[in-house]
């Protein structure tokens, strides 16, 4: 089993950084942290994950909303301002739809997809935490994912605060096979929600991966990925053998050789539903 001291990265794909960029800045609240040719890496003040956007053009495919990306609002109300602010300056952004805001598996949220091809979700489970054992469940995915408020003067003039950068998802065939890859394999934990959906997390790490059972799911470039790290380059190498030595018996799809970028080494592996994982050293 893989060892993760964090799962600390996503990434996403887009055809134009400079239509995508601007909605996650100005209507999420991520900020920029780097930025070099065709990739930009964006950061949200309130949480730990980390946000790289690579830019494809065209080549950039659609996206089902089962393959999204979410941050988290205090309150219900939020939700519904949020809703009625992207709403007013859909067309500013390019937001191709917006869904109505609704009540979905304990959560309060509104869906939209940016014009880069990649879904969003706004978030709110201040209804479902009225329960006190809310708190507690999934290893504490509903629970806030900030220690204290990102304040409203950060991000004026839209009636919401997007808190926190919360989560990614992605989509398997077989639930028991894919838990079974997450936790034995990646060495993460694994959480139920309901019969066809469950959180992938690290208990160090509030940011948390929704999977969800589907049938028309698609496969994606490495570009879509999630990133896990563990405590040092020789560890990157270990688990990358060990991998190779078990990867029929482990479901691996594919198996990148190990990539080495100053004193960073990484390689991607395929999940047994094709979907993209990084290994990485500490940066």
């Amino acid at each position: 089993m893989i060892k993760p001291i964090a799962l600390s990265a996503t990434h996403m794909e887009c055809q134009n950084l400079k239509e995508t960029v601007p909605v996650l800045t100005d209507l999420l609240a991520f900020e920029k942290l780097a930025e070099k040719p065709g990739e930009v890496k964006l950061k949200h003040p309130n949480s730990d994950w980390v946000l790289y956007v690579h830019e494809t053009g065209g080549d950039a495919p659609a996206k089902q909303m089962h393959n999204h990306w979410g941050v988290r609002v205090a309150t219900t109300g939020e939700v519904d301002t949020a809703y009625e602010y992207i709403r007013a300056n859909k067309e500013k952004y390019g937001i191709k739809q917006i869904a109505q805001p609704l009540f979905n598996h304990g959560s309060y949220s509104l869906y939209f997809l940016e014009p880069g091809t990649n879904g969003w979700e706004i978030e709110c489970y201040e209804s479902a935490l009225r329960k006190e054992s809310m708190a507690r469940k999934a290893g504490g995915v509903y629970a806030p994912h900030w220690t204290m408020p990102y304040s409203a003067e950060r991000f004026p003039g839209r009636g919401y605060v997007p808190q926190a950068f919360t989560h990614g998802t992605l989509a398997c065939e077989d639930m028991e096979a894919s838990r079974k890859f997450y936790m034995d394999t990646l060495g993460l934990e694994t959480h139920q929600a309901n019969p066809n959906v469950f959180y992938i997390k690290h208990p160090s790490t509030k940011c948390y991966v929704v999977c969800a059972r589907r049938q028309d799911f698609k496969r994606f470039s490495p570009n879509f990925r999630f990133t896990i790290t563990v405590g040092s380059e020789d560890e990157v190498a270990t688990a990358h053998d060990w991998l190779k030595a078990s990867a029929k018996e482990r479901g691996i799809s594919e198996l990148a050789d190990v990539q080495t970028n100053g004193s960073v080494s990484s390689f991607l592996v395929g999940d047994p539903d094709n979907n993209w994982w990084e290994v990485t050293s500490p940066n």
